[in-house]
């Protein structure tokens, strides 16, 4: 059913409320489908992003997103994400190697290097490197200082002073005893240590595992329940989310004793330096605690932390009591550096990196350079200072963001205690994963309903909003929110897709056939409504205005032009009258011959069609006056026209037989139309409206003159007639209005004498209009019917009807 007429929601020249609702329910199945995109792609996010264990195939979505991070990560500027010039590398490179000797060095060079860092003002030291084992040099005097023990108890006679010579000689060069020196006068120093896992350890002695494990008990960090009276069970389920990602270990492997001193843990401690790639091997997280323990009874465990934490806890000088990991039934809550830092990693101590750079962002130095002291003073006052390895054969190298396997272990390092210090981990948490669902959600149900709304030409303009998903997310990279690109871009490129796809096959191929049937006699906006709702055209009864117009004279107009001629001749003047009924959003009818049909007010029902009518009529006959000058000029005979109007209730449809079918208009309004343009040949006018078609459009800016009362041919009931003069406006541009406004009053009051039946002063009256304007045709009619009542007056009870005998 079609629209009330006149409501606000159909208001020319955009789509209204109402037929926003229609053409959604036209196409609600183009809107189900991006609500099932939309469903599907929030469960992949789950399942994919936030589920425990995903299946391959997500597994393969979230390498897309690890490479999305990526490409946000090598295109960042520099500039964006500065790194702390209070973080240095001293880098056991290739020059070292050529300066110092092969790796392993002997320790004396780190006993060394610190001595110098300790001179130059360095505040903490980190090593990336794990002194398990005792220091190798030396090892050929041991052996025969342990030989020469060996010999004195089985009362071997021993030189005593070859005895003493060689008791110094190994004292001297017992360079774990120096380096152990060196840590102490140092005071806040990190060695590196590292766990393994089961399969790691098979030929390692329990007994050896089981010292390591004791060497670094002191070393291990406080753990606070949040709930304590559920701590146990929530360790436990920490524990089991440690092994459910693989980051559970059975064994470690620490530093010698003499170098870990157990009794001073406040100045050197340890820290782990595993870090846990993601499963593309790329490091874009660190791990800053894990549990660790041997004993059976997981509730005897530790909690231990990595290089970096350990080294900012020396840096901000807080003792061991400080520094703390707090945890609830979800998993690790929050590491807690006193009251100076708080960090909130995952539920496993985890927090994505947020790389200041690529590989050299911070300044090296080469150990070989800080033991010869090569270096500008005050090169390491107050700062951190991280020793690892970067030369070829020894170095710890690394796949990061930046691509390649280059990226040295110990920059890893660098960052992430650049990210603890500044609190600028990438974030991705529950406020990124609440933005994360409802870009999907904005990108698949409001984008869902505009795409069922425009036509799928316009539906790459969806897809368009890819540009502004990547400014959005880069954006929120650039401040440090890691947000999902891969699912919500799949959301809207397959929103788009699915939709136009369905859209294309199946709506678009019933529109295009509405289209070829209607468009050669509905306007283009017409036809756009008609999309909206087909059932327009179903037959119906509704007030429309009816137009009829007519060449005068065709016949003697074709006989003076040959077949091809006359094509084009009524090609040109049908083609233009076409296109104004078009542009007043009329509907052609049909060509009868050179006559035109059309009417207003259907199939889209809508106020004002009398004055779109009105408004045709009036610029064919400009465009009339405009041909009839150019055919002049061209030497081909003029024409001139009839037009008809009325407004009235019509029947108005697709009708016809089975075979074939039309969109027309029927009833009494149509022929009545039809006998108003016949009538112009009796007033030698052009344009003859009904009295309903003068009621519904005299105040939209139109001069008419009431021109008769007539009964048509096969009517009883008669109909009052009126002359179309033109727009206000139009005669007020040509300086014609008062001629006009003089012309319709002079007019009427002949016409009046004329009614009263006062025969000769009414054909003086119009004697004297056509005096004035000799080719007035409804004057010359009149005066002609003044002269036969005057030989033949009607009779007494005339009503002042003409009545016509002709159709």
């Amino acid at each position: 059913m079609a629209a009330p007429s006149g409501g606000w929601w159909q208001r020319r020249g955009g789509f209204g409320l109402y037929e926003l609702l229609q053409s959604w329910w036209q196409h609600r199945v183009s809107f189900v489908i991006s609500l099932v995109t939309t469903f599907a792609a929030l469960t992949i996010y789950y399942f994919t992003f936030l589920g425990e264990r995903p299946t391959p195939i997500f597994e393969f979505l979230q390498r897309l997103e690890y490479n999305s991070l990526d490409t946000r990560v090598r295109y960042r500027p520099t500039s964006a994400t500065p790194a702390d010039k209070r973080i240095v590398i001293v880098d056991i490179d290739q020059h070292s190697q050529e300066v110092l000797g092969k790796w392993p060095f002997s320790r004396t060079h780190f006993a060394k290097m610190l001595d110098v860092l300790r001179e130059d003002g360095a505040t903490v030291v980190a090593f990336d490197i794990t002194f398990d084992k005792p220091d190798q040099t030396v090892e050929l005097m041991r052996k025969i200082w342990r030989d020469l023990e060996t010999r004195k108890k089985n009362g071997e006679p021993i030189d005593p002073k070859y005895e003493a010579w060689l008791k110094q000689l190994v004292a001297d060069n017992n360079v774990d005893a120096q380096f152990a020196k060196s840590i102490d006068r140092f005071g806040p120093v990190v060695l590196g240590s590292f766990f393994l896992k089961k399969e790691e350890v098979t030929s390692i002695d329990n007994a050896a595992l089981d010292e390591y494990a004791d060497l670094i008990d002191w070393y291990s960090i406080a753990r606070t329940a949040m709930n304590p009276a559920t701590g146990k069970q929530d360790f436990g389920e920490l524990v089991r989310k440690y092994d459910q990602e693989g980051n559970l270990f059975t064994a470690t492997i620490a530093n010698i004793p003499s170098l870990a001193n157990p009794d001073n843990p406040e100045k050197t401690s340890i820290g782990f330096f595993n870090i846990s790639a993601d499963q593309d091997g790329v490091l874009r997280r660190t791990m800053l605690v894990l549990p660790f323990g041997r004993s059976k009874d997981i509730n005897d465990w530790q909690m231990f932390g990595s290089l970096e934490v350990q080294a900012v806890r020396l840096y901000l000088g807080l003792p061991t009591t400080q520094l703390s990991v707090n945890f609830n039934q979800i998993g690790v809550a929050r590491i807690d550096f006193g009251d100076k830092l708080r960090l909130k990693p995952d539920f496993t101590g985890h927090m994505q990196i947020n790389y200041r750079g690529p590989r050299g962002s911070y300044l090296y130095k080469s150990i070989a350079d800080v033991v010869t002291k090569n270096f500008e003073p005050g090169t390491f006052k107050g700062k951190i200072v991280l020793v690892g390895a970067s030369a070829t054969g020894i170095g710890d190298q690394r796949s990061t963001p930046y691509g390649g396997i280059d990226y040295p272990g110990v920059e890893v390092h660098a960052n992430v205690i650049d990210n603890i210090l500044h609190q600028q981990f990438l974030v991705r948490g529950a406020r990124q994963v609440l933005w994360d669902v409802l870009t999907i959600l904005f990108l698949g149900i409001p984008l869902g309903i505009l795409m069922a709304l425009v036509q799928p030409r316009w539906m790459w303009l969806g897809a368009g909003l890819l540009i502004p998903l990547v400014a959005v997310d880069y954006g929120a990279f650039l401040h440090g929110w890691w947000l999902n690109f891969t699912v919500p871009a799949m959301t809207l490129v397959g929103n788009v897709v699915l939709v136009s796809l369905y859209r294309v096959v199946f709506e678009e191929k019933e529109k295009r056939k509405v289209r070829a049937e209607f468009s050669n006699y509905l306007s283009p906006e017409v036809i756009r409504r008609l999309l909206v709702d087909p059932r327009l055209v179903d037959p119906k009864k509704t007030d429309i205005t009816v137009m009829f117009s007519d060449i005068r004279g065709f016949t003697t107009i074709s006989e003076k032009l040959d077949a091809q001629e006359l094509a084009v001749f009524l090609n040109q003047y049908l083609s233009d009258m076409t296109r104004i009924v078009f542009k007043t959003n009329g509907t052609l009818d049909k060509y009868i011959g050179d006559a035109v049909m059309a009417f207003w007010g259907a199939p889209f029902e809508e106020p004002g069609h009398a004055t779109k009518a009105c408004n045709a009529a009036l610029d064919m006959m400009k465009r009339v006056r405009e041909l009839q000058k150019v055919w002049k000029a061209e030497g081909k005979p003029s024409l001139d026209i009839g037009i008809g109007l009325n407004t009235g209730v019509a029947s108005v449809g697709r009708m016809g037989s089975s075979l074939r079918r039309g969109y027309t208009a029927l009833g009494d309004t149509v022929n009545l139309s039809s006998r108003l343009e016949g009538l112009n040949k009796d007033y030698s006018t052009n344009i003859i409206v009904n009295e309903t078609t003068y009621q519904s459009a005299k105040d939209d800016g139109f001069v008419f003159c009431e021109l008769d009362l007539i009964r048509v041919k096969g009517k009883l009931q008669p109909v009052t007639i009126y002359q179309l003069m033109g727009r206000q406006v139009d005669l007020a541009a040509e300086g014609r209005a008062e001629e006009v406004r003089l012309q319709v009053e002079q007019f009427t009051r002949a016409r009046e004498l004329f009614r009263n039946r006062k025969w000769e002063a009414a054909q003086r009256a119009f004697q004297e209009f056509l005096d004035r304007w000799p080719e007035d045709g409804p004057s010359r009619a009149y005066w002609k019917r003044c002269q036969d009542y005057l030989f033949d007056e009607p009779p007494i009870n005339w009503d002042g009807v003409f009545v016509m005998t002709h159709k």
